[in-house]
């Protein structure tokens, strides 16, 4: 039988947008199928109460439970790991779908790294002993008279060369915090850049005792946002799911009471 020329033109046009419509549901059934079976590690260095590792060896912390429920409400396949800083740092930046967090956002770093948001914020110190009477500072300029110590490698130091420290005269790079705090109560160095989260259990785990320290001076044009970062390798799509399910998780009232619970 011949159909008229309008009514067969009509069903090829339905069935174009048919098979035009099966196909965008199997590309778009696909694309979450392939987004939930992605393998996405968080990585970060063991920083106390942030991240560190429990009496079973596994990570916990107030921002690894965070990413215990940004994980669960996103329905993401991944792992929460704890490296060394500079592990962490090479990975993020050369591995796709490797994401540092509690990661610092700073100047230097912003087009290096695709950002997810914002986790935390945790101001800087100048600290020093109690007991040395003879340090007097009011700015960090006036701490050039001193010996500043950081760990190598952190943002810190690049932010105290930038203000003219320098390690032949006034600046000391530890390989840890460990070492750092060491040297800084054997009176080798003078003075640390350092946030004070945190700082009690740091320096217990060092057979340290806490009350020996004072802050010396706030700094407060150091950087003070703590991020979930990834490489420039990680898709868009990976940064843009995390980043909203990032938003829900505030936005649904789970974040604060994760951040209280821990004191922070």
């Amino acid at each position: 039988m011949n159909l008229p020329m309008d009514l067969s033109m009509n069903l090829k046009s339905v069935r174009l947008n048919v098979y035009t419509l099966l196909i965008l549901l199997v590309t778009l059934c696909f694309s979450a199928s392939s987004l939930s079976n992605e393998k996405i590690r968080f990585v970060a260095e063991n920083l106390p109460p942030f991240h560190f590792a429990n009496p079973q060896n596994q990570p916990t912390g107030a921002l690894v439970e965070v990413l215990q429920a940004l994980i669960k409400q996103s329905s993401l396949n991944a792992t929460i790991e704890l490296l060394p800083f500079a592990r962490s740092y090479a990975q993020t930046q050369k591995q796709p779908n490797v994401f540092m967090f509690s990661f610092l956002r700073t100047p230097s770093r912003e087009k290096q790294f695709k950002w997810v948001g914002q986790m935390y914020k945790s101001e800087a110190y100048l600290v020093g002993l109690n007991s040395r009477d003879d340090i007097q500072i009011n700015s960090l300029d006036s701490a050039k008279a001193y010996v500043v110590a950081t760990v190598r490698g952190y943002y810190s130091e690049e932010f105290l060369k930038k203000a003219g420290f320098t390690t032949q005269l006034n600046l000391s790079l530890s390989v840890n915090n460990d070492q750092m705090w060491h040297m800084l109560f054997k009176k080798r160095i003078d003075l640390v850049l350092t946030n004070t989260i945190g700082l009690d259990h740091e320096l217990l785990s060092a057979g340290l005792d806490p009350t020996a320290l004072k802050q010396y001076i706030a700094l407060h044009d150091f950087p003070n946002q703590l991020h979930i970062a990834t490489g420039m390798t990680t898709s868009d799509k990976t940064v843009l799911r995390l980043r909203k399910a990032l938003e829900k998780l505030k936005q649904s009232g789970q974040y604060q009471p994760i951040i209280d619970k821990w004191g922070l």
